[in-house]
């Protein structure tokens, strides 16, 4: 979600394309080997396959050296990767998807189209995008605590002997079958879910688009979690929206769903430390896990014609 700060977007002329422009691939990334495969002989640009490590070694010289701005290519992770070193500074960021849901693109505008994603990251302005974080960790689209992160785990280890899509299905059925009741302290109530989520900018609400970014939604961070008694109920919303096509956020269903600028969130159980999904990567963070929004943090190169 994009909006109007302090900071000022800059203006990028158009690029000479005798001079190629570097590109820092994440090899590693969901779709990288097509994408990769598209840019090798594209003249405008010097592709450069780099490990994250190496990657953040080069973002930070880049900041260090007062760079303009800085072409990446992977998912969301490697995106987050680049988003938390350039988070505050003057120095843009412009991309190139190659990840496997590029669920951060989609909120955005950048296109896919590799063709296309070159264009707005050598020719377009760049502006204000909101971020969240949770601690000092940065998120660019969600983050979650509770069975989606369990699930992550088991597609990570099942994604080492099978494909995406398969692994995913796998996790699922063994997340349904199989799961916890997260105990979570709000400010003013206790809640027992499946699972907290959390979007940066406002998410649909209603199936089949159920917690994608809602166009031109209002700003904020998006908490919403089902509080649920027994893993009884947890498993006939499941089985409801599944078979039935019943949205789970009805009525009749008990949903925290609130717009904040920040939460806290503390557990029944004393945790040191907790999993937390932060774009589809996992992190074990310290609670109580205290979110925050961070409106504008980061300047991103956009096509021209997703202004809002």
């Amino acid at each position: 979600m994009r909006k109007e700060t302090n900071k000022e977007p800059g203006a990028v002329k158009k690029t000479d394309f005798t001079q190629p422009v570097p590109v820092y691939c994440n090899p590693g990334a969901g779709s990288s080997e097509k994408v990769i495969g598209e840019m090798r002989n594209d003249s405008r640009i010097q592709l450069e396959e780099v490990s994250p490590v190496k990657m953040t070694e080069i973002i930070q010289d880049a900041v260090k050296k007062g760079t303009k701005r800085v072409l990446i290519s992977g998912g969301d992770g490697t995106i987050a990767l680049a988003a938390s070193i350039l988070a505050g500074k003057t120095t843009e960021l412009a991309i190139v998807p190659s990840g496997t849901l590029n669920h951060f693109a989609q909120r955005t505008g950048i296109p896919v189209n590799v063709d296309e994603a070159i264009n707005v990251a050598l020719n377009c302005k760049a502006y204000p995008v909101d971020v969240g974080y949770v601690n000092n960790s940065l998120f660019l689209n969600t983050s979650s605590v509770g069975a989606y992160s369990v699930f992550v785990r088991s597609r990570n280890y099942l994604e080492n002997r099978m494909h995406y899509l398969p692994a995913s299905i796998i996790a699922g059925i063994r997340r349904l079958l199989k799961f916890r009741l997260v105990r979570v302290r709000l400010p003013n109530k206790q809640l027992r879910t499946p699972l907290v989520f959390i979007g940066v900018g406002e998410r649909e609400l209603s199936l089949p688009l159920l917690g994608q970014a809602k166009k031109h939604g209002h700003s904020g961070l998006h908490f919403i979690a089902v509080d649920c008694h027994s893993k009884t109920e947890v498993f006939s919303l499941v089985i409801k929206a599944i078979f039935w096509g019943v949205d789970p956020m009805t009525k009749e269903t008990s949903v925290e769903n609130k717009l904040v600028n920040d939460i806290e969130l503390n557990f029944r159980r004393r945790k040191r430390k907790v999993t937390v999904a932060l774009d589809g990567e996992l992190s074990r963070l310290r609670a109580p896990l205290r979110y925050r929004y961070a409106p504008g943090e980061i300047l991103v190169a956009l096509p021209d014609n997703n202004i809002t």
